[in-house]
């Protein structure tokens, strides 16, 4: 065992627990067994896994041992318990979107990604909480509640994957897999002190995933799912098991990422945006990028604090908001809808064509840019975690930025400026605030070059002492 490690296994990163499982040191059931204490311990403060199985987790440990006795393997999740953002179709558990609608659905079909995890050897055992059809950087809904930061329960987990980014910090789980379309992997792994990766668009199949009442059959636009983590080895593991093909298009692809541009961190060229002027962060997240360039800088590499994509920045955050915008319409009520129309914010399909051939220019623009650097380190959100603030909605509510009342879209600024243009990005903590808050950085990475943002991540990881949870 790693001197390093915490004496719960619960708390250990997913490739240390798989390697203890495999080499027969630990029980999938001793395992199981720590999460679910985890849980009886930190959920009914924090308000995280709102659905669990336990007949169904039982079985699925003993399944896992009865194979490991044998010398067999169901794949390279074999026995880790995992709970899975209730975003996500799970075939015989109730799965919400958070949405009153839902309240009682359980699908008979997984997810694609959850059919993924499983065919790997995971053992899904429970569902954690979202805001309604995964729209808010806050994690609460009218049928489970409110879900609590780990580190100050006054304060929001960021969302939408708010319950799966606390139940990794806090070792409810052994990895989780989220879904992004405006940072919601990103934001909450900020938040919540750990890991998260939100993949190229394309990468990681989309079924399944409950965005309205009919969502699950179509993908929509920007959005990823990704996993979150308690140490980029875990987002590497979990990355290599969700990549590929959705299944109507398996029998003919498949995927072959490039590995990391460069074996070691002294040949990589890093470029540092720690702050802009369209959408200037607080004091704390710009330290932190600072930090991560000195961090990187110290290790070898060539950090330049002035190199930027050929982009209108905050031109393309704008045209980015209307994408994302377009692309959640599904999750609108009928009423919602006819508000939206009747107020001239109806999209025809015409001027989505025009968006996105306006994104397609971007993206060639950040495409030359990444041939002149590796990766991009940068914010990952404007501020710090922030009070619950459930009035109100996106157009109406505020946020405090050092003092300052700043717009609440300013929060997805950084993330969608990144997800519009489909690049990869891994969100890792760096530093903390005065009061103790953990702050993040991106890596973004050219499009499918996953690996190299990865690589770059663990490299910063390392050099400034690993993650430390908020719990022992």
């Amino acid at each position: 065992m790693a001197r390093d490690l915490p004496s719960d296994p619960a708390l250990w990163p997913a490739t240390e627990q798989a390697a203890a499982l495999a080499g027969r040191r630990l029980s999938a059931r001793e395992l199981l067994a720590a999460a679910t204490a985890r849980i009886d311990a930190h959920n009914p403060a924090l308000n995280a896994v709102v659905t669990i199985d336990l007949d169904r987790a039982a079985a699925g440990a003993a399944a896992a041992d009865e194979a490991t006795a044998h010398g067999q393997s169901f794949g390279p999740l074999h026995g880790l318990p995992m709970s899975m953002k209730d975003a996500l179709a799970v075939a015989g558990m109730r799965s919400t979107g958070g949405a009153v609608e839902l309240r009682d659905h359980v699908p008979g079909v997984d997810a694609d990604v959850v059919a993924r995890v499983r065919g790997a050897g995971a053992n899904v055992f429970a569902e954690t909480n979202v805001p309604r059809w995964s729209g808010d950087l806050q994690t609460f809904n009218e049928v489970f509640g409110t879900t609590n930061n780990p580190w100050n329960p006054a304060l929001v987990p960021g969302g939408s994957s708010g319950g799966a980014a606390t139940a990794v910090a806090t070792g409810m789980t052994s990895v989780e897999v989220g879904t992004d379309i405006g940072g919601s992997v990103r934001v909450p792994a900020a938040y919540c002190g750990i890991a998260g990766h939100k993949p190229s668009y394309g990468l990681v199949p989309c079924g399944g995933y409950l965005d309205g009442v009919e969502g699950g059959l179509t993908e929509p636009d920007v959005n990823v799912h990704g996993p979150l983590a308690r140490s980029v080895g875990d987002l590497e593991l979990l990355l290599g098991v969700l990549a590929g093909p959705g299944p109507d298009r398996a029998g003919a692809w498949s995927v072959r990422l490039p590995a990391p541009r460069h074996a070691r961190i002294d040949g990589y060229r890093v470029a540092l945006w720690p702050n802009d002027p369209a959408c200037p962060v607080s004091s704390a997240t710009e330290a932190a990028v600072r930090q991560a360039g000195d961090l990187l800088a110290g290790l070898g590499a060539r950090v330049d604090d002035t190199a930027r994509p050929a982009i209108d920045a905050a031109g393309a955050a704008r045209l980015g908001l209307g994408l994302v915008g377009a692309a959640v319409t599904p999750s609108m009520t009928d009423e919602q809808w006819a508000r939206v129309a009747e107020a001239g914010g109806a999209l025809a399909h015409r001027d989505w064509l025009a968006m996105d051939r306006a994104r397609a220019r971007i993206r060639a623009a950040w495409a030359e840019f990444f041939t002149g650097v590796d990766v991009l380190v940068c914010p990952v959100i404007a501020s710090p975690p922030f009070p619950h603030t459930p009035d109100g909605n996106f157009a109406t509510r505020t946020v405090s930025i050092d003092g300052t009342a700043r717009p609440y879209a300013d929060l997805v600024w950084w993330t969608i400026l990144i997800g519009m243009a489909y690049l990869p990005s891994t969100s890792i903590p760096v530093g903390r605030t005065a009061d103790g808050l953990p702050v993040a950085v991106q890596v973004v990475a050219a499009y499918l070059e996953d690996r190299s943002a990865l690589a770059v991540a663990r490299a910063i990881v390392d050099a400034g002492g690993g993650i430390t949870l908020p719990v022992s």
